[in-house]
C-alpha cells in the first residue's frame, strides 16, 4: 500500500490496472477518493466500510494534460490551409479571426472545452490573445493555467494586468513578434508570482531569419501590423540565443514548438531547466517538419506535449497527439510519450504536486479505459495507441 491515511467518508475505485505514473503500474489495485482528492492507493482488496466501484479489468490512469491550446481559434477549424509560408498563414488567420463575430468565437471556445473534457483531458495551458477564453476556462472543469498573451511593444503608459487567480499567468507570443522590453516585463511579473511563462520559440525558418537579420517575411508582417522593431537587439545566432540573452529562459518557462534548433540550442534550454512543449501534428501541417524529439530527449529536456489550436490541428485530443507521436518517432519509448502528456506536462505548468499522476493528495479526475493487457508494457502501448473513439470514463 502506498499510504494509509484516514479514508472515511469516501469511495474506493478498483480496476485490473492502475497507472500511477509512467514508471509505476499496479495490477489488481484500488484508489480511494474523498472530497475531490486521492487519499490512498493500494493493491489487493477493500479495507474499511467505504463503498467500492469496480470499473472492470481495464485501467485507471491520470487525466491527460494539454500544455498548449488556443481555444480562441476554435471557430477557425477547417478554414485555413497551409502551404504558402508561415507568415502568410498567420496573416490569413488574423484576417479571418477579425471577421468572426463574438458569438462565433465564444462558440468555438465552448466547443473546444467540451472536446478537451470528452477526450480525457484534465488540465491545459490555454494561450489567450483576445482575453475572451478566460472566464469560460475558469468556469470549466479543467485545471491548468490560463496565459494572457502579448504581441508588439510595451507603451510607456501600459500596465500589466492583475492576476487574481493562481490559475492565471502571462505569455509572450514569440521573440519575433513581442518586443524585448515587454518580454522582460512579462517574464519578471510571472516570476514574482512564481507562475509559469509561455512563449512560442524557434517555430519557423522565417522567425530564425528575422532574429538573425531583422529582415524577411516577418519583418514585412510586423510593418503591416505597425509594430516597430527598429530598437530590438536583433542579429542573434538563433531565437533560443536571443531569449537567453534577455534572461527569459529558466525552469518556469515553457518554450513551445522549438523546431528550428540545434544541439547548442538544446543545451542552453537544458542548462536553464526550460520545458519544451511540442505539437507534432500542428508542426507537420504548418511547417512540414517535426520536432527533433530524439535529440531533445538526449539533451535531458523536460518535453511535454500540446495540440496547438483547431486552426492547425484536427482535434484537441491528447490521445490523438500521443498516437501520432508514437507513429512518427518509433525509436522513442512509449513511456516517454505518455510522460509528455502527464508528469512532464504537470511539471511544465507548475502543477507537479497536484496533477499528472495518481498518488495521495493529488486531484481526482482520473480516467478509466476498458483495455485488456497481459503486462504493463502492453498496457502502455495500448494507451498511447488508443483510437480517438475509444470509450473513456471519468473516475471521481
Amino acid at each position: 500500500m502506498i499510504q494509509a491515511p484516514d479514508t472515511s467518508s469516501g469511495r474506493w475505485h478498483r480496476a485490473g490496472w492502475i497507472i500511477q505514473d509512467p514508471k509505476t503500474v499496479l495490477q489488481n489495485a484500488m484508489i480511494h477518493i474523498s472530497a475531490g482528492r486521492i487519499t490512498a492507493v493500494k493493491t489487493g482488496h477493500q479495507t474499511g466500510r467505504d463503498p467500492v466501484v469496480d470499473h472492470g479489468p481495464g485501467v485507471i490512469l491520470p487525466a491527460l494534460i494539454n500544455v498548449h491550446t488556443h481555444l480562441e481559434l476554435g471557430a477557425l477549424k477547417g478554414k485555413l490551409s497551409a502551404g504558402r509560408g508561415f507568415a502568410d498563414w498567420v496573416r490569413r488567420l488574423i484576417q479571418l479571426r477579425e471577421n468572426l463575430s463574438r458569438t462565433a468565437l465564444d462558440g468555438g471556445i465552448s466547443d473546444g472545452i467540451g472536446e478537451l473534457i470528452r477526450s480525457g483531458c484534465g488540465a491545459v495551458g490555454e494561450i489567450s490573445t483576445l482575453g475572451i477564453s478566460r472566464q469560460p476556462f475558469l468556469d470549466s472543469r479543467l485545471h491548468g493555467v490560463w496565459f494572457r498573451e502579448y504581441i508588439g511593444n510595451r507603451s510607456d503608459e501600459e500596465s500589466l494586468p492583475e492576476l487574481p487567480a493562481n490559475r492565471e499567468s502571462l505569455a509572450g507570443h514569440a521573440p519575433h513578434t513581442t518586443g524585448p522590453d515587454l518580454l522582460i516585463a512579462l517574464k519578471q511579473a510571472a516570476n514574482r508570482l512564481s507562475r509559469p511563462f509561455s512563449i512560442h520559440l524557434a517555430e519557423s525558418g522565417d522567425e530564425s531569419d528575422f532574429i538573425r537579420t531583422g529582415t524577411g517575411p516577418w519583418a514585412d508582417l510586423l510593418k503591416t501590423r505597425k509594430i516597430d522593431f527598429s530598437t530590438w537587439p536583433l542579429s542573434a545566432r538563433s531565437p533560443v540565443h536571443y531569449l537567453d540573452r534577455l534572461n527569459i529562459l529558466d525552469e518556469r518557462t515553457v518554450a513551445v514548438h522549438v523546431l528550428q534548433a540545434d544541439a547548442d540550442d538544446f543545451q542552453i534550454l537544458a542548462r536553464r531547466g526550460t520545458s519544451v512543449a511540442v505539437c507534432p501534428r500542428s508542426n507537420l501541417r504548418l511547417h512540414r517538419q517535426l520536432p527533433d524529439l530524439n535529440r531533445m530527449d538526449a539533451a535531458g529536456l523536460n518535453i511535454c506535449m500540446g495540440t496547438d489550436s483547431l486552426a492547425s490541428c484536427d482535434s484537441l485530443s491528447m490521445f490523438d497527439e500521443m498516437a501520432f507521436t508514437a507513429r512518427s518517432f518509433p525509436d522513442l519509448s512509449l513511456r516517454s510519450i505518455f510522460a509528455m502528456a502527464t508528469t512532464n506536462a504537470a511539471r511544465a505548468l507548475g502543477m507537479e504536486n497536484t496533477c499528472g499522476r495518481i498518488a495521495p493528495g493529488y486531484r481526482t479526475g482520473c480516467l478509466y479505459l476498458p483495455l485488456s493487457a497481459a503486462s504493463p508494457k502492453m498496457l502502455i502501448e495500448q494507451i498511447v495507441h488508443a483510437p480517438a473513439d475509444h470509450p473513456i470514463e471519468r473516475v471521481n
